[in-house]
C-alpha cells in the first residue's frame, strides 16, 4: 500500500461523507480534472462545486484500485436515484496531493447476441487490488 493509494481512498471516503474541506485538502491548488467523454475540464474550485452541488442522494462504493505509485486508477460504483453508474478514474499524485484526474463514465450496454453464451454466468463479487511495480 502506498501513500498515494491511501490519499485516493481517503478522497473517495471524504466525497461519500460530503467532507468538502477534506476533499479540498487532498487536491493540489493547481488540480485539474478532465472528463474526456464530455470534453469538460475543471480546476479545483470547479470540481468541488460540481460535486458539492451534484443533484440527488448519491453514494460511492470503491470496487477496485490499481496502485502505480504516483498514478492510481480506481473503479467506483455510484448509486443514485435508483440506478448504479460506474466511473474509472486516473489520478496523478505529486508531493502528497492529487494534481490531476482523468475520469470516464461508461454507459452500460446489452451483450451482443454473438457472445451471449461465452461469458461466465455468475456475477463477480471480487474486489480487485493491483500494485504496479516500476523498476
Amino acid at each position: 500500500m502506498s501513500e498515494a493509494r491511501d490519499l485516493v481512498v481517503g478522497l473517495w471516503k471524504a466525497m461519500e461523507a460530503r467532507d468538502w474541506s477534506e476533499v479540498e485538502r487532498v487536491l493540489a491548488p493547481t488540480f485539474r480534472a478532465e472528463f474526456p467523454q464530455s470534453k469538460e475540464r475543471f480546476d479545483r474550485a470547479g470540481f468541488l462545486t460540481l460535486n458539492r452541488e451534484y443533484p440527488g442522494d448519491w453514494h460511492i462504493r470503491l470496487i477496485s484500485i490499481v496502485d502505480g505509485s504516483d498514478c492510481i486508477v480506481t473503479e467506483i460504483e455510484v448509486d443514485i436515484d435508483g440506478r448504479t453508474d460506474r466511473a474509472v478514474s486516473f489520478f496523478h499524485i505529486q508531493e502528497g496531493k492529487i494534481v490531476a484526474l482523468r475520469e470516464y463514465w461508461p454507459e452500460p450496454f446489452a451483450v451482443p447476441e454473438w457472445r451471449k453464451e461465452l461469458a461466465l454466468k455468475e456475477p463477480s463479487t471480487e474486489q480487485l487490488e493491483l500494485s504496479v511495480r516500476r523498476d
